[in-house]
């Protein structure tokens, strides 16, 4: 029997989407290196991060490692980030040949802890990789006014939270440079795709020297920037529902507000995914799977990776029980309003 209120799908069926393609398919421009689109998304871009330069590239990925690059970050360097983390961001230090320092996740947020960070001595790594996770942003400020008491560079991951609000600034603009993300599920979807964000003229000198060959090396192509561009009008709407579906969520299903803890989302939170933590997690993920909820485990810690291959800054004990334990449900279902939030309520509430 099909179910009468299904949850919303993501990435979205919006029509101005397809509009957006068939219009650059219509004009050419789908067949041209840098046409209408891209130019338009550049614009669109920097003008929704208060940015004065934005570089698009093919992927977030990617991107994270073109920002520890254009930071400075040569082979034999280490650079501090969160044991618990997009282990893409391990592996783009790694390209570069420099030397990953896994950092303890702090206790109130699913981000590198600020406090091992002060005891880092100042030369012994170069830069800093701060990721914001799951509507839950960093202590960025912290992170921000620490990298710049050491001569660290600060590079901030926002691939998750497009433009999210952090203490008057947009999420991706706190670091030396930042990175959002178009790819897979994310609240800016294009399948793949991102943007580098920088004020510093350097920094975008340097991209725009390695990038530019002169066709782009990493490009972002016209028809994805003609996906994203119809996603960006409706992004602070999108970012409103999530919101109030998360706070229903924190205020009615009482087994779930738990298992957040001290982790709660920040005002104006940009969710990618709605995490919580259970130490049931296979059992808990079943009957969530078997209730129609879109539901998954978070990353695996990276905390047993061989001393080969990165320092450790303590035993990481925080980035092992998120590991272990964080559970993972999309923001898709978030999108839900009346009675799809009720029935999503109702659902949350029949723990089994």
């Amino acid at each position: 029997m099909t179910n009468p209120t299904p949850f919303p799908r993501w990435p979205p069926d919006w029509p101005e989407i397809a509009q957006s393609i068939a219009r650059a398919v219509q004009k050419g421009d789908w067949g041209r290196y840098r046409g209408a689109a891209i130019e338009e998304l550049v614009a669109r871009i920097t003008d929704l991060h208060s940015i004065k330069h934005c570089r698009l590239v093919c992927s977030g990925s990617i991107g994270i490692q073109w920002a520890l690059q254009a930071v400075g970050v040569t082979a034999g360097d280490q650079v501090a980030l969160c044991g618990y983390d997009y282990p893409g961001n391990f592996r783009a230090i790694e390209a570069l040949g420099a030397r990953p320092v896994l950092v303890d996740v702090d206790p109130t947020t699913y981000s590198i802890d600020p406090q091992p960070l002060r005891t880092i001595d100042p030369d012994s790594i170069s830069a800093v990789v701060v990721s914001h996770l799951y509507g839950i942003a960093a202590q960025i400020e912290s992170i921000r006014r620490i990298c710049d008491e050491k001569g660290w560079k600060l590079v901030e991951d926002a691939c998750q939270n497009p433009a999210m609000p952090i203490a008057g600034r947009p999420a991706g603009t706190w670091g030396d440079i930042g990175v959002v993300s178009f790819g897979g599920s994310k609240p800016l979807t294009a399948g793949n795709g991102g943007a580098l964000l920088t004020n510093n003229d350097a920094i975008a000198s340097k991209l725009n020297a390695w990038l530019d060959r002169p066709s782009d090396a990493t490009p972002l192509s016209e028809l994805q920037a003609a996906a994203v561009l119809p996603q960006i009008d409706r992004l602070d709407a999108c970012n409103q529902v999530r919101w109030e579906s998360a706070q229903a969520i924190l205020s009615d299903v009482g087994w779930m507000a738990q298992a957040m803890g001290d982790r709660l989302p920040c005002a104006g939170a940009t969710f990618y995914k709605f995490a919580f933590l259970s130490p049931q997690r296979e059992s808990t993920l079943e009957w969530m799977t078997q209730a129609g909820l879109p539901v998954g485990k978070g990353y695996r810690s990276m905390h047993r990776s061989s001393d080969r291959r990165c320092g450790k800054i303590g035993d990481l004990r925080g980035c092992r029980d998120l590991g272990d334990q964080l559970c993972l449900l999309d923001h898709s279902v978030l999108l839900s309003e009346g009675s799809q939030r009720q029935r999503l309520i109702d659902a949350l509430n029949n723990r089994r």
